[in-house]
């Protein structure tokens, strides 16, 4: 089975890795304080500084999680040709299992999605455990990077 790594630069798997790596562990620190999450990124600069991007969230007591995606979407997307690699991070729910999702995106050539289920374990509600399983990634459609068929 061909995975994304197959055809995919040692650079390009360098950078989304050590994105990965990144925001990975702020997750897992926000799922045991909170339970939950609303979206973040991250990027790689051209120069190779890592940058954190959270949305400004100031105005609403509980803002829409997809709508913090679109203003990360559009603030990353603005600053596009500055970066060559993002990531963007949510917390997802689905009817089978919640999940840390990561769209991870590179200026020089592709998109992915990273999903990595979760389960909380444990009867300790100060300081849950959480319990991972398989992270798995498949091919994304280019959210920052938005490039023409043609």
């Amino acid at each position: 089975m061909t995975t994304w790594r197959d055809t995919t630069s040692e650079h390009v798997q360098s950078d989304l890795d050590r994105l990965l790596n990144t925001v990975l562990p702020f997750a897992d620190e926000m799922l045991r304080r909170h339970g939950e999450f609303y979206p973040y990124g991250a990027a790689i600069t051209r120069e190779g500084e890592e940058q954190v991007f959270a949305a400004d969230t100031a105005e609403a007591a509980d803002p829409n999680p997809s709508e913090v995606l679109t203003s990360l979407v559009s603030g990353m997307s603005a600053e596009s040709n500055d970066l060559r690699a993002a990531a963007l991070v949510s917390d997802v729910t689905s009817e089978k299992t919640d999940a840390i999702m990561v769209h991870l995106e590179h200026a020089d050539s592709m998109a992915i999605t990273v999903v990595l289920p979760y389960r909380f374990a444990g009867t300790d509600a100060e300081d849950p455990e959480v319990e991972y399983e398989d992270m798995a990634a498949t091919p994304a459609e280019a959210l920052i990077w938005r490039r023409s068929l043609c």
